[in-house]
């Protein structure tokens, strides 16, 4: 695999995501950074190089065939808790034992059905083909999604920030902060209910029922059903 991303250019991907969290509120603590190290394959001090805007080489943020393979033996063990074996992995990839030691040394390079049969094996598909900017933004993907409800939710204007191929990990800190202005909302929703307020009154609820429309359908469903149990409406099974 040649390493031909330019560092450059990820870290503009990664500048605009810093730049999206910074104006909604958030510091670049809300990230994970061990867990996009492991989704991704590049070194923690790379992607908080890469977010500093320091200057990293192409081998840091795209490494080559031999040591992402290395970091997946050494990440994504077997059920017992060991590492697979290179005659386990020459089993999963239908080749020789020589050629995955070739494969670690960088003395061969995979072909297309071995990359595959490796990613499949290791449940991690697009690891050895997607490039590094696609793979660090589609890990912080979940952190973005949790900022945007968040400062929705808290009643905070959000201007959308394009990023082509958009960006969804989850962060618990944004979930915690998500459930506390979730649990906000409810409570404001309960004491209207108790005191006989009409609910379309308060501006916080038409706001969550604006931000719960918005949802598509799969993620509407959840939402809706964690906020009947927490109000009590919670569906009885027929």
């Amino acid at each position: 695999m040649e390493n031909t991303t330019e560092p450059e250019g990820v870290a503009a991907a990664l500048a605009a995501v810093k730049a999206e969290l910074e104006e909604l509120g958030h510091t670049l603590d809300v990230i994970m950074f061990d867990q996009l190290a492991h989704e991704t394959g590049i070194a923690e001090s790379t992607i908080r190089k890469l977010f500093a805007g320091e200057p990293v080489g192409p081998e840091e943020i795209d490494p080559p065939f031999k040591d992402r393979l290395r970091f997946l033996m050494e990440t994504r063990l077997h059920p017992d808790g060991r590492q697979y074996t290179r005659p386990e992995l020459a089993a999963a990839a239908q080749v020789d034992r020589s050629m995955i030691t070739n494969l670690l040394t960088g003395k061969r390079k995979p072909g297309l059905e071995t990359t595959k049969a490796l990613a499949k094996h290791f449940k991690v598909p697009g690891f050895f083909t997607i490039g590094p900017e696609e793979a660090l933004l589609a890990a912080l993907e979940p952190v973005l999604i949790e900022a945007r409800f968040l400062a929705r939710v808290k009643g905070q204007q959000v201007e959308h920030v394009a990023l082509r191929g958009s960006v969804t990990g989850a962060s618990s800190d944004l979930s915690r902060q998500l459930q506390a202005a979730i649990d906000e909302v409810l409570a404001t929703a309960q004491s209207m209910k108790q005191s006989s307020q009409e609910p379309d009154d308060d501006p916080e609820l038409r706001e969550l029922t604006d931000t719960v429309r918005s949802l598509p359908a799969s993620s509407r469903k959840g939402v809706m059903g964690a906020l009947r149990s927490a109000v009590g409406l919670a569906r009885k099974n027929a």
